[in-house]
């Protein structure tokens, strides 16, 4: 015999699930939000936007466009960066930048999944959320999440795909865990 929350949803008794009850956002309800966000942000901020990296092109020409008073730049990481938290450091160097797009971390997890494989270790063990696989990129913003916050005035919006925000959420959760919001921007 079911019980009477399995036969009527939201009866009185039943927690509300806004997640179920609510339609997804759209793109641009998210890019809203995300503008909102940049608008209003005051010093460190960390922000994720899901997208490609064509959409991330598009998403950065467009809140250039939308929030010109803003000062902001974009630094382009590479395969072979291990320290985001030097990367950025040297990047803004004494410039008082108030958004800072951070592309490319997701190249970072290529170079290690494939570094990985030449090890001889199987998907399974790759793909694991054990402590035993962490890319060194993401165990190094995890064990400098505070240095992000005490030293630099800036919002970091980090442009990932899908599988790198689910990286980050795995593998880095303690930096992760200081995000400001995660917008899924599919602008391509």
């Amino acid at each position: 015999m079911s019980s009477q929350s399995e036969t009527q949803p939201n009866s009185p008794t039943d927690p509300i699930d806004w997640d179920r009850d609510l339609p997804p956002a759209t793109a641009e309800e998210e890019y809203a939000a995300l503008q909102t966000a940049l608008r209003r942000n005051r010093g460190f901020g960390l922000l994720f936007a899901q997208c490609s990296p064509a959409g991330a092109t598009e998403l950065i020409q467009r809140v250039r466009e939308d929030l010109p008073q803003k000062r902001m730049k974009v630094l382009e990481l590479d395969s072979s960066t291990q320290n985001v938290y030097e990367a950025v450091r040297q990047f803004l160097g004494e410039e008082d930048i108030e958004i800072l797009f951070v592309s490319g971390l997701e190249a970072s997890l290529y170079a290690y999944e494939e570094e990985k494989r030449k090890e001889g270790w199987q998907s399974d063990r790759i793909y694991s959320y054990s402590w035993e696989g962490v890319p060194p990129v993401l165990r190094n913003l995890n064990q400098q999440r505070d240095r992000f916050r005490d030293n630099f005035d800036t919002c970091l919006v980090f442009l990932l795909p899908r599988f790198a925000v689910n990286y980050l959420i795995h593998r880095a959760p303690d930096f992760f865990d200081w995000r400001s919001g995660v917008f899924e921007l599919p602008l391509d």
